[in-house]
């Protein structure tokens, strides 16, 4: 059986070391309120990195409210529409203020904009464009959604407006579970071919196919999400290695981290993955029942969302996704003096919050730098005494 308290113990005494050793990280109005008693990881004493900002559940952590007793809205002016909830959240794609949410149980892709205060379904999930078991998902700058249908076995794409406009993979025998994009090509996370596919966006040919080939350490074992970053490194998760795999847009292998296990930089069920800036990248685990970020490098920095919150703990997480637009929107839900940096949205599939939002930031007035230099001298002392400790008198 797994040792999960173990794993997370070890991750704890191990955070302000992770962040001394690599240099931590850089960096010297909604409808919510701010919590007075906001939630940060890593724990005190450790200076604040990540702060819960805000979870959903349904339409009505998003859309105004009539009153606080209401469980309907009212839209042009007398009808009432009922509350529209998460059910089993899978993938999660963000653009700006706008969150793409893929629904397993209910078989359709929930649009939430905050800034709008609007909670809608996909306009075009009917006839040709209809969904039957959505995961992966992912939107490019223009607004335009891309969804991995494993029941379909086919790549669903749909324009800003939520209007179906055409499939992919409609003649390639396959198990897509995610999809990533750029302005020439799509790829797809073949689970059943231990593969990614790479089409041509218009013509949806298939150009080449990469991940099942080359050294062991290097070959996808069953792939269940990935992520394209800005400089077009992929970085895929596999369920029977527990390995991170990276590969570039040619399919060329650049390294890999990871195994199964409850240490660091290890996995029991890894899902999501995300892709930050400077490199880091962040991975979830659904039976950690948290997200590990590691920097550029595979070293593991921090972990956050574990069980045992107020607020802000995952529950059964699946998706993320990582962005660094729209923060002046978000930056309104952080604590006073938190500055953000980043944005993190994560699907839980069990729980009370089914989207659980956290920004990535640094406490302004704060010197990270130097907390970290006198934790390291200190962790360094400690370590001395220990050694002298232990060893035989003379």
């Amino acid at each position: 059986m797994r040792n999960n308290d173990g794993m997370k113990g070890k991750i704890l005494r191990g955070v302000v070391l992770c962040f001394c050793i690599l240099g931590a990280l850089t960096g010297c109005a909604g409808k919510t309120t701010v919590s007075k008693d906001p939630i940060f990881f890593p724990p005190e004493p450790n200076p604040p990195r990540i702060q819960f900002l805000l979870g959903i559940r349904d339409s009505r952590d998003v859309e105004a409210k009539e009153d606080g007793f209401s469980l309907f809205s009212v839209q042009n002016g007398n009808q009432k529409t009922q509350v529209r909830t998460l059910v089993k959240p899978y993938g999660v794609a963000v653009n700006g203020t706008t969150l793409y949410v893929s629904d397993t149980m209910q078989r359709t892709v929930v649009v939430i904009d905050l800034e709008e205060g609007r909670f809608e379904l996909l306009k075009g999930n009917f006839g040709p464009g209809s969904l039957k078991k959505p995961t992966g998902i992912a939107v490019d700058r223009e607004g335009q959604l891309f969804v991995a249908d494993t029941q379909r076995r086919l790549v669903l794409a749909y324009d800003a407006l939520g209007n179906f406009v055409r499939s992919y993979g409609d003649d390639l025998k396959m198990k897509p579970v995610d999809v990533a994009v750029d302005s020439r090509q799509v790829y797809i996370l073949d689970s059943e071919n231990h593969s990614i596919r790479v089409l041509d966006r218009q013509s949806g040919k298939q150009n080449s196919e990469f991940g099942n080939t080359g050294e062991p350490d290097s070959r996808f074992r069953l792939p269940i999400s990935m992520t394209l970053d800005d400089q077009g490194k992929f970085s895929i998760s596999n369920v029977l290695s527990g390995r991170i795999l990276s590969y570039d847009r040619d399919g060329n292998y650049l390294g890999g981290f990871g195994k199964l296990g409850d240490g660091f930089g290890q996995f029991s069920r890894p899902r999501g993955v995300a892709a930050g800036k400077d490199g880091r990248l962040y991975v979830v685990d659904a039976a950690f029942q948290n997200v590990q970020m590691f920097n550029r490098d595979y070293r593991l920095l921090m972990f956050f969302g574990d069980p045992g919150q107020s607020r802000g703990s995952l529950n059964i997480p699946a998706g993320i996704a990582v962005s660094s637009t729209g923060l002046d929107y978000f930056q309104a839900l952080a604590a006073k003096d938190f500055e953000l940096s980043e944005l993190i949205v994560v699907a839980n599939q069990e729980g009370p919050a089914k989207l659980s939002i956290y920004g990535l930031g640094h406490m302004r007035g704060v010197d990270y730098d130097a907390f970290y230099r006198q934790a390291e001298e200190e962790r360094r002392k400690e370590q001395q005494r220990r050694e002298k400790e232990g060893s035989p008198s003379k």
